[in-house]
């Protein structure tokens, strides 16, 4: 599988688990299981989509830029 298909079926099963939770917070039931396994599937999309930063250097300016104005 190559990482295009991977994010494709990564997007799907978020998608489908999204659909689970609303259903089971509608009926009132417990969705605890489903909501550790989207966690998982969102943190690991977001590592597959964005781009590596070369050096410590790159992350440095990036953890100022955040808390800039």
């Amino acid at each position: 599988m190559n990482r295009g298909d991977l994010i494709r079926t990564m997007q799907a099963e978020i998608q489908s688990l999204n659909e689970e939770i609303d259903l089971r917070i509608i009926k009132g039931f417990d969705y605890r299981r489903e909501s550790r396994r989207h966690k998982f599937l969102v943190y690991n999309l977001a590592r597959l989509i964005a781009p590596q930063e070369s050096n410590w250097m790159d992350k440095a300016y990036k953890m100022v830029g955040t808390f800039m104005f």
